[in-house]
């Protein structure tokens, strides 16, 4: 049985491009061990990027996450619960949110998330939020 899992941050960027261009964007200057500053700041040695969706906003709000539900991914097995989640925390100073996704079985990627307890720094521009293993139907 293939099992999925999903795991969120939210972050704080002074620009749609310091965002995507700079902090989600591999460095492959050293081609063994391409690495990210997302990656780097979310402690993660390796993960595969094409499994990745992160959104920017002026202000991150649920009602615009909301809107986009339809386009995320497995979205119907994690969204309520991590809205639920977002209302515990304190948004007024984040615009980003990144999902990433992986599983194990016969197209295992991203293994690593179905061990990764979140960070251990918090003087980050993102935060760690959300974590949820699932079972497609």
């Amino acid at each position: 049985m293939t099992k999925k899992i999903i795991c969120v941050w939210i972050g704080t960027f002074e620009s749609e491009d310091k965002l995507y261009k700079n902090y989600l964007k591999f460095d492959y200057k050293n081609e063994d061990e391409p690495e990210s500053e997302f990656g780097k700041d979310a402690e993660l040695e390796y993960y595969d990027e094409d499994f990745m969706e992160s959104w920017w906003f002026s202000k991150l709000e649920l009602t615009n996450l909301k809107e986009y539900k339809d386009d995320l991914l497995d979205s119907e097995y994690f969204f309520d619960e991590l809205i639920a989640e977002l209302k515990n925390r304190d948004l007024t100073t984040r615009n980003s949110i990144s999902f990433l996704f992986g599983e194990n079985g016969e197209h295992s990627t991203n293994e690593m998330l179905f061990e990764y307890n979140g960070m251990k720094m918090n003087n980050k521009p993102i935060e760690f939020v959300f974590r949820k293993e699932y079972e497609p139907k």
